[in-house]
């Protein structure tokens, strides 16, 4: 291994989660949080499928974004003002959320399309600089365009029920999509091997928090005697 080789990879080993990064796991963690909110409301067993259902397009939001970041490592200008929309775009996840599997669907949708374009302007962005990466970019351009426009459609049918079977189109393309271009991803585009788990760790670290945070709140207008405390416990 040469001294250009060995530089280049104690730099991916030294790769952390930026401050911008973790502002904006701190706005998915409020959607989460919503989608708590609601799972407590209505602990059944068709309220953990709503649950379910929300967090899967929630999920792919926040992992499409940490794919990318991971893989391209870009901090300049023109990515952190997508990183700032996608962060407005997942506050409006958060704002619809409550009853996004009702009246507020459309918003859900709209806004859940709104990360995932621009996302695909992050790859066409990738595309145009990165020569050797075009051929990954344009696949997931090709996949993640279609989610998006079907996400986007979406909102606009009248049929509710027609509504939701778009969605689980939608995001079985943005799911099958990485899975199809996997080989090439790992390949061309590998995610860093020291930021990916750091961030995805630091996420889990804060929901975690949140969820504590939460747990205290419930808990803080309570008498203590041994037999809330025994409940507690």
């Amino acid at each position: 291994m040469n001294e250009s080789n060995r530089e280049e990879r104690k730099e991916e080993k030294e790769r952390h989660a930026t401050w911008l990064e973790l502002f904006y796991d701190l706005v998915f963690v409020v959607v989460v949080s919503q989608l708590s909110q609601n799972l407590n409301h209505d602990i059944s067993l068709s309220g953990l499928l709503s649950f379910i259902a929300l967090f899967i397009p929630v999920w792919l939001a926040w992992i499409g974004a940490t794919f990318f970041a991971t893989r391209f490592d870009t901090d300049d200008l023109g990515h952190r003002i997508l990183t700032l929309l996608q962060m407005m775009a997942a506050a409006a996840m958060a704002v619809n959320v409550p009853d996004a599997l009702g009246k507020t669907s459309a918003g859900f949708a709209l806004s859940y399309a709104a990360i995932r374009f621009i996302l695909v302007i992050e790859y066409f962005r990738v595309g145009r600089h990165i020569s050797s990466a075009r051929p990954l970019t344009k696949r997931y351009l090709i996949g993640f365009t279609s989610a998006a426009v079907i996400w986007t459609v979406s909102a606009f049918v009248p049929s509710t029920s027609l509504r939701f079977i778009l969605w689980g189109i939608g995001s079985a393309i943005d799911f099958g999509t990485p899975l199809l271009v996997g080989r090439l991803a790992i390949k061309s585009a590998p995610p860093n091997i020291s930021h990916l788990p750091e961030r995805i760790g630091l996420f889990v670290i804060i929901v975690l928090g949140e969820s504590i945070l939460g747990v205290v709140m419930g808990l803080a207008g309570h008498e203590w005697n041994i037999y809330s405390t025994l409940s507690v416990g």
